[in-house]
Protein backbone atom coordinates (compact mmCIF):
# COMPACT_ATOMS: atom_id res chain seq x y z
CA UNK A 1 0.00 0.00 0.00
CA UNK A 2 1.25 3.38 -0.82
CA UNK A 3 2.77 6.09 1.80
CA UNK A 4 -0.22 9.02 2.10
CA UNK A 5 1.28 12.63 1.23
CA UNK A 6 0.66 15.06 3.05
CA UNK A 7 -2.15 17.98 1.99
CA UNK A 8 -1.63 21.32 3.17
CA UNK A 9 -4.57 23.92 3.74
CA UNK A 10 -4.48 27.74 4.47
CA UNK A 11 -6.54 28.23 7.35
CA UNK A 12 -5.69 31.70 7.52
CA UNK A 13 -3.56 34.47 5.85
CA UNK A 14 -3.08 38.24 6.37
CA UNK A 15 -1.01 41.23 4.92
CA UNK A 16 1.81 43.00 6.60
CA UNK A 17 -0.45 46.38 6.23
CA UNK A 18 -2.41 44.27 8.81
CA UNK A 19 0.53 43.33 11.43
CA UNK A 20 4.35 43.78 10.22
CA UNK A 21 5.81 42.98 13.58
CA UNK A 22 7.44 45.94 13.81
CA UNK A 23 5.17 49.72 14.42
CA UNK A 24 8.06 51.74 14.76
CA UNK A 25 9.76 50.95 11.70
CA UNK A 26 8.62 53.61 9.93
CA UNK A 27 9.42 55.76 13.35
CA UNK A 28 12.45 58.09 11.55
CA UNK A 29 10.15 59.05 8.49
CA UNK A 30 7.33 59.82 11.01
CA UNK A 31 9.63 62.02 13.18
CA UNK A 32 10.53 64.08 10.15
CA UNK A 33 7.06 64.79 9.20
CA UNK A 34 5.66 65.54 12.60
CA UNK A 35 9.22 67.76 12.77
CA UNK A 36 8.12 69.95 9.59
CA UNK A 37 4.51 70.18 10.98
CA UNK A 38 5.80 71.24 14.32
CA UNK A 39 8.26 73.82 12.75
CA UNK A 40 5.63 75.57 10.13
CA UNK A 41 2.97 75.65 13.26
CA UNK A 42 5.50 77.29 15.76
CA UNK A 43 5.74 79.61 12.38
CA UNK A 44 2.34 80.49 12.58
CA UNK A 45 2.06 80.52 16.96
CA UNK A 46 5.05 83.00 16.67
CA UNK A 47 2.10 85.53 15.41
CA UNK A 48 0.31 85.52 18.78
CA UNK A 49 2.81 84.06 21.32
CA UNK A 50 5.74 86.35 21.32
CA UNK A 51 7.48 83.76 23.70
CA UNK A 52 8.56 81.38 20.55
CA UNK A 53 9.85 84.34 18.47
CA UNK A 54 13.47 82.55 19.72
CA UNK A 55 15.63 79.93 17.48
CA UNK A 56 16.18 77.98 20.68
CA UNK A 57 12.06 78.15 21.32
CA UNK A 58 11.16 77.32 17.86
CA UNK A 59 14.27 74.02 18.07
CA UNK A 60 12.19 73.54 21.62
CA UNK A 61 9.09 73.53 20.40
CA UNK A 62 9.62 71.37 17.05
CA UNK A 63 11.45 68.61 18.93
CA UNK A 64 9.13 68.21 21.33
CA UNK A 65 6.13 68.39 19.03
CA UNK A 66 7.34 65.31 17.05
CA UNK A 67 8.55 63.07 19.61
CA UNK A 68 5.27 63.48 21.48
CA UNK A 69 3.25 62.83 18.38
CA UNK A 70 5.74 60.04 16.72
CA UNK A 71 5.39 58.42 20.56
CA UNK A 72 1.61 58.56 19.43
CA UNK A 73 1.33 57.53 16.41
CA UNK A 74 3.72 54.37 16.88
CA UNK A 75 1.90 53.72 20.23
CA UNK A 76 -1.38 53.45 18.29
CA UNK A 77 -0.14 51.52 15.96
CA UNK A 78 1.57 48.86 18.26
CA UNK A 79 -1.92 48.74 20.03
CA UNK A 80 -4.04 48.05 16.59
CA UNK A 81 -1.34 45.23 15.80
CA UNK A 82 -1.43 43.95 18.85
CA UNK A 83 -5.70 43.56 18.97
CA UNK A 84 -5.14 41.95 15.21
CA UNK A 85 -2.46 39.64 16.79
CA UNK A 86 -5.01 39.06 19.50
CA UNK A 87 -8.48 38.29 17.42
CA UNK A 88 -5.90 35.97 14.68
CA UNK A 89 -4.67 33.64 17.24
CA UNK A 90 -7.74 33.06 18.78
CA UNK A 91 -9.23 31.87 15.60
CA UNK A 92 -6.09 29.68 14.35
CA UNK A 93 -6.88 28.46 18.04
CA UNK A 94 -10.27 27.66 17.44
CA UNK A 95 -9.18 25.89 14.37
CA UNK A 96 -6.85 23.77 16.08
CA UNK A 97 -9.11 22.91 18.74
CA UNK A 98 -11.51 21.91 16.66
CA UNK A 99 -8.59 19.56 14.56
CA UNK A 100 -7.20 18.06 17.78
CA UNK A 101 -9.80 18.06 19.87
CA UNK A 102 -7.54 19.50 22.66
CA UNK A 103 -7.32 22.65 23.72
CA UNK A 104 -4.46 22.72 25.21
CA UNK A 105 -2.66 23.52 21.87
CA UNK A 106 -3.71 26.95 22.23
CA UNK A 107 -1.25 29.22 21.29
CA UNK A 108 -0.56 32.12 23.68
CA UNK A 109 -0.31 35.90 20.98
CA UNK A 110 3.46 35.33 21.79
CA UNK A 111 3.42 32.24 20.82
CA UNK A 112 1.78 32.74 17.73
CA UNK A 113 3.96 36.24 17.07
CA UNK A 114 6.98 33.46 17.34
CA UNK A 115 4.99 30.78 14.93
CA UNK A 116 4.81 33.41 12.36
CA UNK A 117 8.28 35.45 12.58
CA UNK A 118 10.65 31.92 12.91
CA UNK A 119 8.31 29.92 9.98
CA UNK A 120 9.09 26.61 11.70
CA UNK A 121 6.06 23.79 11.84
CA UNK A 122 4.46 23.11 15.44
CA UNK A 123 3.80 19.36 15.10
CA UNK A 124 0.24 18.58 17.27
CA UNK A 125 -1.58 15.01 18.11
CA UNK A 126 -4.71 14.39 17.59
CA UNK A 127 -5.54 11.57 20.32
CA UNK A 128 -1.72 10.98 21.08
CA UNK A 129 -1.15 10.82 17.49
CA UNK A 130 1.15 12.54 15.59
CA UNK A 131 0.24 14.07 12.05
CA UNK A 132 -0.50 17.39 11.83
CA UNK A 133 1.84 20.49 11.59
CA UNK A 134 1.18 24.10 11.94
CA UNK A 135 3.20 26.68 10.18
CA UNK A 136 3.03 30.45 9.27
CA UNK A 137 5.00 31.07 5.92
CA UNK A 138 5.84 34.38 4.58
CA UNK A 139 6.21 35.04 1.28
CA UNK A 140 8.92 37.47 0.54
CA UNK A 141 8.65 40.08 -1.96
CA UNK A 142 10.39 40.18 -5.15
CA UNK A 143 14.13 41.96 -5.15
CA UNK A 144 14.22 44.74 -6.94
CA UNK A 145 17.37 45.35 -9.27
CA UNK A 146 19.96 47.20 -8.15
CA UNK A 147 20.27 50.43 -9.31
CA UNK A 148 23.17 52.69 -7.79
CA UNK A 149 22.00 55.95 -8.57
CA UNK A 150 18.72 55.30 -7.00
CA UNK A 151 17.80 54.17 -3.64
CA UNK A 152 14.80 52.39 -3.32
CA UNK A 153 12.22 52.29 -0.56
CA UNK A 154 11.26 48.68 0.03
CA UNK A 155 7.55 49.17 0.99
CA UNK A 156 6.13 46.23 0.00
CA UNK A 157 3.57 43.70 1.23
CA UNK A 158 4.30 40.68 2.36
CA UNK A 159 1.10 38.26 2.76
CA UNK A 160 1.67 35.21 5.90
CA UNK A 161 -0.36 32.31 5.26
CA UNK A 162 -1.05 29.90 8.56
CA UNK A 163 -1.12 26.49 7.11
CA UNK A 164 -2.11 23.18 8.88
CA UNK A 165 -0.44 19.92 7.35
CA UNK A 166 -1.61 16.98 7.67
CA UNK A 167 -0.09 13.84 7.28
CA UNK A 168 -2.00 10.32 7.60
CA UNK A 169 -0.40 7.60 9.16
CA UNK A 170 0.14 4.41 7.99
CA UNK A 171 -3.03 3.18 9.79
CA UNK A 172 -6.15 4.99 10.03
CA UNK A 173 -6.35 7.25 6.72
CA UNK A 174 -10.16 7.71 6.69
CA UNK A 175 -10.22 9.46 10.24
CA UNK A 176 -7.38 11.66 8.67
CA UNK A 177 -9.61 12.17 5.84
CA UNK A 178 -12.42 13.34 7.69
CA UNK A 179 -9.90 15.35 10.16
CA UNK A 180 -8.52 17.41 6.24
CA UNK A 181 -11.94 18.14 5.33
CA UNK A 182 -12.58 19.74 8.64
CA UNK A 183 -9.75 21.67 8.23
CA UNK A 184 -10.44 22.35 4.64
CA UNK A 185 -14.08 23.54 6.24
CA UNK A 186 -12.76 25.31 9.06
CA UNK A 187 -10.24 27.13 6.74
CA UNK A 188 -12.59 28.60 4.44
CA UNK A 189 -14.53 30.05 6.96
CA UNK A 190 -11.67 31.85 8.84
CA UNK A 191 -9.91 32.58 5.42
CA UNK A 192 -12.31 34.72 4.06
CA UNK A 193 -12.59 37.00 6.94
CA UNK A 194 -8.73 37.33 7.36
CA UNK A 195 -8.01 39.50 4.46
Amino acid sequence: MPKAQPERRVISSFTSDQWSGRPAQDGGNMFIGFALLGAVLCLILMIFLPGLRSFGAVTLFTAVFAIVFTALSIRGKASAEQKFLNSITARVNDIVAGLTGNSTHNLSAHQFRALIENGKPLPLLVNGVPGVELQAISEQPPVPARNPVVKRVNNAVRTTRVIVTVTPPDYGISSFDRLLGAAAEAGGDSGSGAS
